[in-house]
């Protein structure tokens, strides 16, 4: 049994307050409703969310107001970049890409955006809907998401499409398509960093007209180019026009004999030592698939036996530096699973359009507000403090939830009747009685035949 949510969060109704130009006061009111209850720990379902609220507002006004109320969720997305880029005074940074699947039941039918795909985590096919994520982070404690994009697959007839037809867009130009928008709406040119997904041939691509850096990790399929030892001649003996030789990533670096060791130094102080994470090389070549000159490094992880490949086009870096950079991808992982875990993006079961982007905006809004708190706290006074976990800061909030929770009962007889009652009304629940069978009709097999 959850504690009730007592008031609304300050740091929530004032960090949200950005969005009251596109919004009524109710659905404001709303809004901040459901927000609250996510970071007090209510499940993403409107009738949890309606008990912690003492049935303030009954489920089907929050219905009505995540799938029908009349909002644009374009503006309250434009709304939100202007608030970030008037917080933090962006100058620089990285930009992070990556997707994520929100995971449905057998009885996802009529629920927006839902196809059958395949999870490469779970190697199976399932029914999800694909989100692709642009996510920012400087590299310290400045963390937020900034767009996302629901990936709808190219495939025809799915009753829980509820008859749309919607246009399939490949992820990477789901990606790129963001990178623009983030770039229109004032944010600095930042290198962008995502894994082996979208490093390929079109991306980079992209990346290039866009003008922006990157770091992404390619597959070992991938052949470099390598100059012939011997002219190749057309059928005709004429000098052919491509004189070199395609050699897979592995190959490439076996010939190279030397590498790097890069780790963590020593600290004589807490008695660590030092400590070797990675053996690196590293090369400045073409790939056949992937245009212009690339930095490539091979990175093997000495205890799990792994190796990985990174492509930048930054050609002056070493490889420390291009793994360094490289290893704030992370921060989306953390995104990911604290959207599933403390704000249960994975629960949400809306089946309209509006309602399941409002959902997934609202997600992205409270983490950007959490790692704000965090931002604030490490920054308050003149000496700056340690960064906390984001679920400490929920944990904070909750702690707060519990003194105004415990101030109101002592003071509000009428709130401790009330709670009384919505718990009461949940405790029981009556199974249904179990029909008995009858004989509706007799047949002969002629008849059955016909009806077959």
């Amino acid at each position: 049994m959850k504690i009730p949510c007592a008031e609304r969060l300050p740091f929530v109704v004032s960090g949200l307050a950005f969005l009251q130009p596109a919004l009524t006061n109710s659905q404001f009111y709303n809004l901040t409703l459901i927000a609250t209850a996510l970071v007090l720990g209510s499940k993403f379902c409107l009738s949890e969310i309606n008990r912690m609220w003492l049935e303030e507002k009954c489920v089907s006004t929050l219905s009505h107001f995540m799938s029908h109320a009349k909002f644009s969720t374009a503006e309250m997305q434009h709304l939100y970049a202007l608030q970030v880029m008037h917080l933090y005074k962006i100058k620089s940074g990285y930009f992070i890409i990556d997707d994520t699947m929100r995971h449905h039941t057998n009885y996802c039918k009529w629920i927006h955006g839902v196809f059958v795909l395949f999870d490469h985590a779970l190697k199976t096919n399932l029914k999800a809907i694909c989100i692709v994520v642009l996510y920012y982070s400087d590299g310290e404690s400045i963390k937020f998401p900034i767009k996302h994009e629901i990936y709808y697959k190219d495939t025809d007839n799915m009753p829980w499409q509820q008859g749309k037809q919607s246009v399939c867009i490949s992820k990477y130009d789901l990606a790129i398509k963001m990178l623009e928008w983030a770039i229109n709406n004032g944010f600095p040119h930042c290198t962008v960093l995502a894994d082996s997904w979208f490093g390929i041939g079109p991306f980079i691509k992209g990346l290039k007209r866009l003008n922006l850096s990157y770091v992404v990790e390619i597959k070992d399929t991938y052949t470099v180019r390598t100059p012939c030892k011997k002219p190749k001649l057309t059928p005709k003996g004429r000098l052919a026009k491509n004189q070199y030789d395609l050699i897979t990533l592995p190959k490439v670096f076996k010939t190279i004999l030397t590498f790097t060791k890069c780790g963590f130094a020593a600290d004589k102080e807490k008695g660590k030592e030092e400590k070797t994470i990675y053996h690196t090389k590293i090369i400045t070549g073409r790939l056949n698939s992937i245009a212009g000159k690339h930095r490539i490094i091979q990175s093997i992880d000495p205890t799990k036996q792994t190796t990985k490949y990174l492509l930048t086009d930054q050609l002056t870096w070493e490889a420390t530096k291009i793994i360094s950079v490289y290893s704030h991808r992370w921060v989306i992982e953390e995104f990911f699973r604290n959207a599933k875990q403390l704000t249960d993006m994975e629960g949400a079961t809306i089946r309209s359009e509006q309602g399941v982007t409002l959902a997934l905006c609202l997600v992205s809004w409270i983490d950007f507000l959490l790692h704000f708190e965090n931002n604030k706290q490490i920054t308050a006074g003149e000496l700056s403090k340690e960064s906390l976990t984001i679920p400490s800061i929920v944990r904070q909030a909750q702690y707060e939830n519990m003194e105004a929770f415990v101030d109101i009962v002592q003071n509000n007889e009428d709130f401790l009747k009330k709670w009384f009652e919505v718990e009461k009304k949940n405790i029981i629940r009556k199974r249904k009685k179990r029909k008995e069978l009858i004989i509706i009709e007799k047949a002969v097999e002629e008849q059955l035949d016909l009806a077959a």
